[in-house]
């Protein structure tokens, strides 16, 4: 089934996707791979093995990061959890404060090369940043307020989180797939499955250069079907539906009908989502194009920064299992794994931090391009 008429689309979606948070709730093991001492042990050898090499971050692979087969062929697993099952996955039980900010970066490298073959060419290190006092304006991303449900744009159909640490109050996650949001909205409001399938208005920064910025404009849908899955493509700052960060003047404006709609996808995940309390240390892997992901606000300590939240992020691709792209949705993809790994930028929150963001670009190997709202 690819790009069907509304006419023709499903009356349910079934499968292991078709989740709801209640089918978790009492079970939270199902969907978590705990890690043992000797794992820990074996992850500890692979960092030194790694740094004794004396290569860039971005070499980290099953070659450079040895692990033994077992522990290999569970983080192969994750892989078909993520494409092939519920969507999501998540690793628990290491110790972000036993290790340095470059071993913990390299700790990720190492892991997510069992999870994917192709990585993206930056992590990214997220916490809020409105306490440095900053110039520059800070996207939703880099502040403490609660975000809504969204997908990332245009980056690739995994997405990994790394936490460092948590915070004081709040930072929940929250994540619903689509097609159980489908099934809620095909009963509940037929009407907005039809409106999401048609060509919105795009917007997004592009910037190609030091202190440079265009805009990209795009028109397509939200959803689309695409080798009989459902995908989503959503955040509605790119939409025009985010009032801190308006259109260009002279775009077209987004109807009543249009808001009423990306209103109800929210209601609908929020009926369905899976609440996730983070730990530090936890490793948390979603299919960028099936399941969308929210947080709640937090509030960090003033002072003690294993008190505040702070998580690294790196977009995955597996180029044997992973999905291709519905063509209606007219993702691009092309920018987010072109660059080998010695170029690839896997620095730590400090390298990354002396970098203006006007400046991150991709002939340092940053992605500069906002990716969701």
């Amino acid at each position: 089934m690819d790009c069907p008429s509304s006419a023709d689309w499903p009356k349910e979606l079934t499968g292991d996707l078709a989740w709801t948070g209640a089918d978790f709730e009492s079970n939270t093991d199902v969907f978590t791979d705990k890690l043992s001492s000797q794992d820990i042990e074996e992850l500890n050898s692979a960092i030194k093995h790694f740094q004794a090499l004396g290569l860039s971050r971005g070499h980290a692979d099953p070659t450079t990061f040895p692990l033994s087969q077992g522990l290999a062929k569970r983080l192969q697993k994750v892989t078909d959890h993520v494409y092939n099952g519920r969507g999501f996955h998540r690793i628990r039980g290491i110790n972000p404060s036993a290790y340095t900010d470059e071993e913990c970066v390299i700790l990720y490298a190492g892991i997510t090369s069992y999870i994917a073959d192709q990585r993206a060419r930056n992590i990214d290190h997220i916490r809020d940043r409105s306490r440095a006092q900053l110039s520059q304006k800070l996207s939703p991303l880099e502040l403490a307020k609660p975000m809504t449900f969204h997908t990332d744009i245009d980056v690739g159909d995994m997405v990994s989180l790394f936490v460092q640490s948590t915070p004081l109050e709040g930072g929940d996650q929250y994540l619903a797939p689509i097609a159980s949001i489908y099934n809620d909205l095909m009963k509940r409001d037929p009407e907005v499955l039809r409106i999401l399938s048609e060509n919105w208005y795009w917007e997004r920064v592009h910037r190609p250069g030091p202190n440079q910025t265009i805009t990209r404009t795009f028109n397509r849908p939200v959803i689309g079907f695409h080798n009989n899955q459902l995908q989503i493509n959503m955040a509605v700052t790119f939409l025009g539906a985010n009032p801190a960060i308006p259109f260009s003047p002279d775009a077209p404006q987004l109807t009543p009908e249009r808001i009423a709609a990306l209103n109800r996808v929210q209601e609908a995940a929020t009926r369905v989502n899976l609440r996730i309390v983070p730990e530090a240390g936890d490793l948390l892997f979603i299919n960028n194009f099936a399941v969308l992901h929210a947080r709640a606000g937090f509030v960090d300590s003033p002072d003690d920064v294993w008190n505040q939240r702070y998580i690294m992020r790196l977009w995955l691709h597996d180029s044997h299992k992973g999905w291709e792209s519905a063509p209606v949705l007219q993702r691009k993809l092309d920018e987010t794994f072109d660059l080998s790994p010695a170029e690839k930028a896997y620095w730590t929150k400090d390298e990354m931090d002396k970098v203006a963001p006007g400046m991150r670009i991709k002939q340092m190997g940053i992605s500069a391009n906002p990716d969701h709202d």
